[in-house]
């Protein structure tokens, strides 16, 4: 698949969607003079608040200062990891102190990685995991967390069921929502995880549950290696997405089923058509978060701050190209 593929077709939708609302410190309404729409995040420049997957920094990083750094570069969300909340706990932190810091730093949390095997291969290995399930719900929501990500069980690959998957991911959505207070949760699909690669597979997954909240959370990345059809978001609405994850992939490489994260590169620095992606999220009226992230051992060795001022801007120079008409 190459460029063109990913593009084929009529990218054209009247679906609508409510944006996802939150506290902002780049927040000006200003307005477009190409499109006469009104852009409210980065001053001006972006129609979606931008994120920081913070595994995007190094891992000997803790989360506190992964927070002040995302708000100095001026970042208006951030989207930690599990991992993360369970170290900043077992170093004797309280997450209510960390859901204050985010808030005095004028960001906040519209989704944390991960539930992890939460899409399981079977009801029974579900219910044997729950505490697992419950105790990271616990962490997400005291962190004041809207919603979490869903990912399958990658032990058990070959034993993954459509059904089953579909089943899990709607116990999910109510323990969210009913036990947690949280907005609901998101499936994940990653080009690696052969049944679950696609935008396809993950909206089987979702139209399976059966819920008003399902979701999915696409990544270009995945997208790209897993090949995945732009031309399929036609066929849904903007909240239909919990969060989109950005990135770019260098030139020279072709899609494959590898686990291959730390090729990515900034945008505007690779090949994707992201300014492409972006203008078909603003059709289907996607206003959820732009989340950076990226893996890359290269961008982890730099100095932080330096690199996240470069991350913000590259980022900003897309989403600003995708937010014009």
């Amino acid at each position: 698949m190459n460029r063109r593929t990913f593009l084929s077709a009529s990218l054209t939708s009247t679906a609508v969607s409510t944006p996802l609302l939150g506290k902002d410190r780049n927040f000006k309404a200003t307005g477009n003079t190409k499109s006469g729409t009104k852009l409210a995040w980065q001053n001006g420049k972006s129609d979606w608040p931008i994120c920081l997957d913070t595994a995007t920094l190094d891992k000997g990083i803790g989360i506190e200062q992964k927070l002040r750094l995302a708000a100095e570069a001026g970042f208006d969300c951030v989207e930690p990891w599990d991992r993360e909340l369970d170290q900043y706990e077992k170093e004797g932190g309280n997450l209510k102190d960390l859901k204050s810091l985010v808030e005095d730093l004028g960001l906040y949390i519209p989704s944390v990685i991960g539930l992890w095997n939460s899409m399981d291969a079977s009801e029974e290995s579900f219910k044997s995991r729950l505490d697992e399930h419950r105790n990271r719900l616990r962490m997400v929501s005291a962190i004041g967390s809207r919603k979490v990500q869903v990912i399958p069980n990658m032990k058990l690959k070959d034993s993954f069921d459509y059904n089953v998957a579909s089943w899990c991911y709607r116990q999910i959505l109510e323990l969210a929502i009913n036990d947690y207070g949280m907005q609901g949760a998101g499936i994940v699909f990653l080009n690696f995880f052969s049944p679950l690669s696609t935008i396809a597979d993950a909206t089987r997954v979702a139209f399976g549950a059966d819920h008003k909240k399902a979701q999915i959370i696409p990544d270009t990345f995945h997208m790209f290696l897993g090949k995945s059809k732009l031309v399929n978001f036609n066929h849904v609405q903007g909240d239909f997405i919990t969060i989109f994850q950005f990135s770019d992939c260098p030139a020279g490489i072709e899609p494959h089923g590898r686990h291959d994260d730390k090729i990515r590169v900034l945008p505007g620095d690779g090949v994707l058509p992201l300014v492409d992606i972006l203008k078909t999220l603003n059709r289907i009226n996607y206003k959820g978060p732009i989340s950076l992230e990226l893996y890359n051992p290269e961008y982890r060795a730099r100095d932080p701050k330096v690199f996240l001022a470069e991350a913000l801007r590259k980022t900003v120079q897309v989403t600003r190209k995708g937010s014009e008409s």
